[in-house]
């Protein structure tokens, strides 16, 4: 006879067998439940930033990009249908797939290809800079990819910067592959998010709170904006006391406007401690690589990255706050606007040397302490320039790792294009050029491809574009493909 505490042996083991049992399953439930929220993020951090870049065209090249084109790309993309890679490209996904992996692990080749695209002037290469944001990247939602495009970056800086005859001409232009991809970049960093409401909330409804007025500082331009009656109180026009009213209105402006941008450096000084150390890491590793060049004094580098963090960062987020989530729920009027404006200009000018300085605001900037700006400067670039890029000190999706990239079949056969046409030139050294070889061994060449849905072809934009059937000439939705990164 079995003795009784043989039983409750066995039954203590089974109850744990069925214990184990049900906790793997449940971890199973949450891993699947993990990825698909993670693939819903993916994708719509794709859309988001596709409408983001959509409204960028329109407000930016408004000439090229008429509003009823970006309301039907709009459209278009709120539609958009995420298929499986292997349905468009059969079994020359995996060939795609490698391709993409390898390309990405590699910032150095990504960052040589940009720039041998631009010197060769390659009409898709800004949309293919978009893609390699938002396509090989992935928006930079994974510190793995963030991290990736650091690197990018900095061999931008190396090879574009660096190189250039007039590096900050270049960098104030903001068409280069550095300045595209850094904008970006920044746009969609949650951190800088954080560091511009935290800084600019308060002082920009301060400004729209106190001020209904134009802060116009041009003497010529004083009365442009008032209405007869207000103009009356000037007196006659030409006349000595005229001069004199319109001299104090413009003292009175500047006045109210060196309050104001002296509020807001209050607030970057203040809130410097939670700048955002990927984008301090940046401006570390420009003032680095800059400094070291021959031809450029150190305070022509200095002037290049205080252009950086205001022109291509700040700035923009001071006159379009709503845009960058700043402010939600206060209507931004003309006036406000031309005001915020008037902040930005002269906190740009600020950062310039005296002989780039504006003579129109010489006035105004003879009120400021020349040094506030260069203190917010130091403390950016400050401390030792690691070469490692700096980990997200917020990383919500540690342990995940990206199998996908999610791009349309425009923007891939645009993006092998791209590559293959950057190695027949004569712009890359020649280990890079060996090495976009090999990628490019077992790509196809890019040809029509037709399916159930629509055709699509290599010459179209790279941006998701309406395209057409022989049969009915009828627009259709567009299709994102998403290919499995073989990582």
């Amino acid at each position: 006879m079995v003795k009784p505490d043989i039983h409750t042996l066995a039954h203590h083991l089974k109850q744990e067998r069925l214990y184990v049992a049900s906790e793997k399953q449940l971890i199973q439930r949450l891993n699947s439940d993990v990825l698909k929220t993670a693939e819903r993020l993916y994708r719509a951090a794709w859309i988001a930033k596709q409408q983001r870049i959509n409204l960028d065209r329109l407000i930016l090249t408004s000439a090229e990009a008429s509003p009823a084109e970006c309301c039907q790309h709009a459209k278009m993309l709120e539609d958009t249908q995420f298929i499986d890679g292997y349905k468009t490209l059969g079994f020359q996904e995996t060939i795609y797939g490698e391709f993409l992996a390898r390309l990405r692990e590699n910032p150095r080749l990504v960052a040589s290809c940009l720039v041998a695209g631009e010197r060769l002037n390659q009409e898709h290469t800004q949309g293919v800079i978009h893609t390699v944001f938002t396509s090989l990247y992935g928006n930079c939602i994974m510190q793995e990819d963030e991290s990736y495009l650091l690197q990018v970056l900095r061999y931008l800086i190396e090879f574009e910067l660096k190189e250039s005859d007039n590096p900050r001409r270049l960098l104030r232009r903001g068409t280069c592959a550095f300045s595209i991809l850094f904008k970006l970049f920044s746009e969609g960093l949650y951190s800088a998010k954080l560091f511009l409401t935290a800084t600019l909330h308060e002082p920009i409804m301060q400004l729209l709170v106190e001020d209904e007025d134009h802060l116009e500082t041009d003497p010529a331009k004083v009365t442009e904006r008032l209405t007869p009656a207000q103009q009356e109180r000037f007196g006659e026009k030409g006349s000595e006391g005229y001069k004199q009213r319109v001299q104090a209105a413009v003292e009175a402006n500047e006045a109210k406007l060196v309050a104001l941008v002296n509020k807001f450096i209050g607030y970057l000084k203040q809130n410097t401690y939670c700048f955002p150390h990927s984008l301090r890491w940046i401006v570390s590793q420009m003032y680095k690589t800059l400094s070291c060049v021959e031809r450029l004094e150190v305070g022509e580098v200095r002037t290049m990255c205080t252009d950086l963090l205001l022109t291509c960062f700040i700035c923009p987020a001071i006159v379009n706050p709503e845009q960058y989530g700043i402010i939600s729920d206060a209507p931004i009027n003309e006036v406000a606007r031309f005001n915020l404006m008037q902040v930005g200009q002269l906190l740009q000018q600020l950062a310039m040397a005296d002989d780039d300085a504006d003579p129109r605001r010489k006035s105004s900037l003879s009120k400021f302490d020349k040094s506030c700006v260069a203190a917010f400067l130091d403390v950016v670039i400050g401390g030792r320039a690691v070469e490692t890029p700096p980990m997200s000190s917020m990383n919500l999706l540690e342990g995940l790792s990206r199998t996908v990239v999610y791009i349309t079949h425009n923007q891939l056969l645009a993006l092998v294009d791209f590559v293959r046409s950057v190695t027949a030139g004569d712009h890359l050294r020649e280990e890079e050029h060996m090495a976009l070889e090999n990628l490019l061994a077992n790509v196809p060449q890019s040809r029509t491809v037709k399916s159930n849905s629509l055709e699509l072809t290599p010459s179209n934009t790279p941006q998701l574009s309406p395209a057409t059937t022989p049969a009915n000439k009828k627009n259709r939705l567009p299709i994102g493909t998403y290919l499995h990164l073989p990582l």
